[in-house]
């Protein structure tokens, strides 16, 4: 188990250094920074100023290594906009999306996993008919058209929830529904399918065959077997609604790290763009290794493979 938590980390680590080196690359490639940042006006005394400030007179590898120090020393640079640290930025913003997060994996867990398990048992049923519908419907609904209309019906219509900002419990039912549908649907249509697969299998025949109940069958053998590629499965999704939360926070106002992003984005504060790229792409590779770590503690099959 050391050996491959070893293995997987050194791995995670070149991961890192390639994700830092292509943040590097694609922000020079979309022009000089100089250019997109200071006016078409600026005079030529300012932009070397600035130029200077920002190290962006020093060679190409200077640069890049002085970008990577900093990056491995938790030294992200300083915003444009906010004259602040941007890693001080970004944890102010970040408990925000976590929260948001984890509300929109719960909701897909506690809707997808069930109603995947009874379709996948009882095929052809209304719960199957159920299952294969909203896996269809959470593929194809755009998360935040989702959000818009979830706004229109509960918080304009009825006037149930609040339709923005992050002021109670109940002002994180829409956006976590918004954007945790998508992942249920994908969720839904995973648990079925391991279901129907596994339930045809030799072991679970055998296993009727010795007189065992149907329930019996299905928490010893069956639900065990369905958990291992879900797993996999919540530390993708759970990379995914951490990074691509930037249109329903829009959406809802909701003060976390994807308005803070698209602000950026639009200020051109590009500093504070790269840090946040960066700080995703290690919180992306970090849950991919502590899930590969839970999936050998599952299944110790996969430290040998």
């Amino acid at each position: 188990m050391i050996g491959f938590a070893l293995r997987r980390g050194a791995e995670s680590l070149l991961l890192l250094l390639g994700a830092l080196l292509l943040v590097f690359l694609m922000v020079r490639l979309t022009g000089d920074p100089v250019s997109l940042i200071l006016p078409m006006d600026a005079p030529m005394a300012q932009r070397e100023a600035f130029r200077q400030t920002m190290g962006l007179n020093e060679p190409l590898y200077r640069q890049l290594a002085g970008f990577i120090g900093g990056a491995l020393h938790g030294d992200l640079g300083q915003s444009l906009r906010f004259r602040q640290d941007n890693l001080e930025l970004i944890w102010q913003r970040l408990p925000a999306t976590v929260e948001l997060a984890l509300a929109a994996l719960l909701f897909a867990v506690l809707v997808a996993v069930p109603l995947g398990v009874l379709g996948g048992m009882n095929p052809g049923s209304l719960a199957d008919r159920m299952a294969r519908g909203v896996g269809l419907l959470g593929q194809t609904i755009p998360s935040f058209w989702l959000g818009m209309l979830l706004i229109l019906l509960f918080a304009v219509e009825l006037r149930w929830l609040p339709s923005f900002g992050r002021d109670s419990l109940a002002s994180l039912v829409l956006p976590a529904i918004a954007l945790g549908f998508s992942g249920m649907g994908q969720l839904v249509r995973l648990t079925r399918s391991v279901v129907l697969e596994v339930r045809s299998s030799d072991f679970i025949r055998t296993a009727y065959s010795k007189g065992l109940r149907a329930s019996g069958v299905s928490f010893r053998h069956i639900l065990p077997n369905v958990a291992i590629p879900i797993i996999s499965v919540l530390g993708i999704q759970f990379t995914y609604l951490l990074g691509g939360s930037i249109y329903i926070e829009v959406v809802f106002a909701w003060p976390g790290l994807g308005t803070l992003l698209e602000g950026a984005i639009r200020d051109s504060d590009f500093p504070l763009v790269q840090a946040m790229t960066i700080f995703i792409a290690f919180i992306a590779i970090s849950i991919h290794y502590l899930t590969d770590l839970c999936y050998s503690l599952i299944d110790p099959r996969i430290r040998t493979g």
